[in-house]
């Protein structure tokens, strides 16, 4: 048997590792991720005066701003599974004249400066795109577009550029609720096998597509309530739930990793804060789910021990953060950085390991309209 693995490879095998350790539910995540620092961060903002992604070193003395990279009003920005480079989902209309989204690839330097490598146009019609992730072998970037109601896949090159689009998923709307609703995805996350699970807000779709030569299909539709707008789709580690942020609720539904499919909603988490949450993160190990508020503040919940994971609430934390509209948690769950565009900040606060309680918020940088973060930590 062949056992020589190129570098991509092996970075790949390292990955699944570590998520199947978080999965377990054992001590290996803490010991892997014991020694984890935040290196750089990368702030993108796709409005007003600091319309750009800015790079920033972080250290012991706090975030120092190195760098703004000029970007077409960037509104995801996703980390490539060796942190060596960095994507950038462009929300714009048109490009070089064609009613096109576009997606950037920046090569990471050493000392945390971006440089570009290339601009890839979206197919003819994708327009507004809205998230896009790496697989998890690493090969390409799934794009989810809004505005064209549909999913592009372009590949990534071994130096992390990306090729032209190779895949196209249109969607159709729906008949919901007596009315016409148009496909708008808004998300795209993976689940253990590498399939694609979707949120659908235009449609009220949660969705699961598998990703082949032949290009992408869709493997599972789940009709959601009429009017709920899913946003946000995050899988648990262990792969048998998945959370859904809708408009006024956050709902947990089964999850089969080996079929792909769908077992029905578990949980259904009514808004305990004003108008419900508006962005959700999970900690590393799967123990603990958090969802900020808006109007301020962080909901949080112990997901151990029992099936209903949604019964044990923490209760509202770190309230003087604000209203945040990102998330980020460290690889060792012992911290969160949270983006709040409202005020123009992005604010750090540490999490206890082993009640999952957030410290109060501390301001790392100020920037105009924020739109997506990413920290790569060592």
């Amino acid at each position: 048997m062949n056992m020589r693995w190129s570098r991509r490879e092996f970075v790949q095998w390292m990955g699944y590792s570590s998520l199947a350790s978080a999965g377990m539910g054992t001590s290996l995540l803490a010991e892997a991720e014991s020694g984890s620092k935040a290196r750089f961060a990368y702030v993108a903002a796709k409005d007003g005066g600091d319309e750009g992604i800015h790079a920033y070193s972080v250290g012991a003395q706090g975030w120092r701003k190195i760098q703004t990279m000029k970007s077409a009003r960037p509104i995801s920005l996703a980390l490539s599974g060796d942190r060596k480079t960095l994507y950038a989902v462009n929300e714009i209309d048109s490009h070089k004249g064609l009613p096109v989204g576009t997606v950037e690839a920046f090569a990471i330097e050493a000392n945390g400066q971006l440089r570009l490598l290339n601009r890839r146009k979206l197919a003819l019609s994708a327009i507004h795109p809205r998230h896009a992730a790496v697989t998890p072998d690493g090969r390409s970037l799934v794009v989810a577009v809004s505005g064209g109601g549909a999913y592009n896949v372009l590949p990534i090159a071994e130096d992390g550029s990306l090729g032209s689009v190779s895949a196209i998923l249109k969607e159709v709307g729906a008949e919901r609720g007596g009315q016409g609703r148009k496909a708008e995805p808004q998300m795209v996350a993976f689940d253990k096998a590498g399939r694609v699970v979707s949120v659908d807000s235009g449609a009220d779709r949660l969705s699961v597509f598998s990703l082949s030569n032949e290009g992408m299909a869709a493997q599972e539709r789940v009709e959601l309530e009429a009017g709920c707008r899913p946003t946000q789709v995050i899988m648990h580690p262990a792969g048998e739930i998945a959370y859904v942020m809708h408009g006024e609720a956050i709902c947990c539904h089964g999850y089969d990793a080996e079929t792909g499919s769908f077992s029905g909603e578990v949980h259904r988490l009514a808004s305990t804060g004003v108008e419900g949450p508006a962005t959700l993160a999970l900690h590393p190990s799967g123990r603990f789910l958090y969802a900020s508020v808006r109007g301020g503040g962080i909901n949080a919940w112990n997901l151990s021990g029992g099936g209903d994971r949604l019964r044990r609430s923490l209760g509202v934390q770190a309230e003087e953060m604000g209203e945040l509209n990102a998330l980020d948690l460290a690889p060792d769950g012992r911290s969160m950085v949270g983006m709040s565009r409202s005020k123009g900040t992005v604010q750090r606060a540490e999490i206890d390991a082993a009640t999952g309680r957030l410290s109060a918020g501390m301001v790392m940088t100020r920037v105009d309209s924020p739109s997506s973060l990413v920290v790569l930590y060592s």
